[in-house]
């Protein structure tokens, strides 16, 4: 699919490993890993922080964990490694059926949580979960996350890239 973009999503155990075949996109990860390492302080720029991708300067804070945001520019040849409890999603370039072969390691017992779509983890919450977990009512999450039909595959947000811009495209 054309213009199109997988996930959000994560697994419970597996290390998922893929590599583009053909297309151009983007790829982003919310690591909590990279987060706690920059608290401790970092010597140097890492090889993930290179021509291909980078460290993010924005960072999300949840109680005592924070994430930091890790992307990458996808073109043919790339080879992207997600550990598990990773969040991540793959986004088509305008114009580009991004191509990706996936394959997982550890996925004994793994699970898939999906973050978006009509199988998405948010519809299994309870209403007072959702509640205090969005700041707003149960009714009002349902109707957002209830309103989405696809599953795994979604249009990509090209509507959003023209207005905002993105260094990858």
């Amino acid at each position: 699919m054309q213009n199109a973009m997988v996930g959000p999503m994560y697994t419970s155990k597996a290390t998922k490993i893929s590599l583009v075949v053909d297309g151009e996109g983007y790829f982003e990860m919310a690591c909590p890993h990279l987060s706690s390492q920059s608290q401790r302080g970092r010597r140097g720029q890492s090889q993930r922080g290179s021509q291909r991708g980078g460290r993010s300067s924005q960072s999300q804070r949840r109680g005592e964990t924070s994430y930091e945001k890790v992307n990458s520019r996808l073109t043919r040849g790339t080879v992207v490694v997600i550990p598990a409890g990773h969040p991540y999603v793959a986004v088509a370039s305008n114009g580009q059926n991004l191509q990706m072969v996936c394959f997982e390691v550890n996925a004994r017992n793994s699970f898939k949580y999906l973050l978006a779509g009509k199988g998405n983890v948010v519809n299994q919450f309870e209403k007072e979960a959702k509640e205090l977990a969005f700041g707003v009512s149960s009714q009002e999450v349902d109707q957002v996350f209830g309103s989405q039909q696809e599953e795994f595959f979604f249009p990509g947000p090209q509507h959003q890239q023209q207005h905002r811009g993105r260094a990858y495209e």
